[in-house]
């Protein structure tokens, strides 16, 4: 049951990402910041790339699994379709990244995403799963 959800904000992204669990909520995540980054054209899965991650609670792995990603973009020009998990905990996150290097050509249009902001974020898990608030300054 992943999805993301794009909301109104004044000047930045407001994204709201869904997930039955941990894993799905990161994989949203990263599926509503990608549909920032690019406005149209598939990620294609060419190649792979492991992330690892470690923060004292789901707030802090959420908001630094998000930094990762987009640092990867910005630094190594990564776009990730999906995310093989072999850990999602509240404090630990290991997984394989499949995707490709941006490429204007066939990503074109989107938006920069200058940083992932604390300003009303908000990770919380309950019966119907996890959601996650995030801005991301643009």
């Amino acid at each position: 049951m992943r999805s993301f959800e794009l909301l109104d904000h004044t000047a930045d992204v407001f994204l709201r990402a869904r997930g039955s669990d941990l894993a799905e909520l990161l994989a949203a995540c990263a599926e509503g910041m990608n549909s920032v980054l690019i406005e149209s054209g598939e990620i294609q899965e060419t190649l792979t790339s492991e992330i690892a991650i470690e923060a004292d609670d789901a707030e802090e792995l959420v908001h630094s699994w998000l930094r990762e990603l987009l640092f990867r973009f910005s630094a190594e020009g990564l776009l990730f379709r999906r995310f093989d998990f072999q850990e999602a905990s509240p404090t630990r996150v290991r997984a394989v990244g499949h995707g490709e290097h941006f490429d204007p050509d066939h990503h074109p249009g989107g938006t920069e995403i200058k940083a992932v902001t604390y300003h009303q974020f908000r990770v919380e898990s309950g019966p119907d799963g996890w959601v996650a608030d995030v801005v991301l300054d643009i």
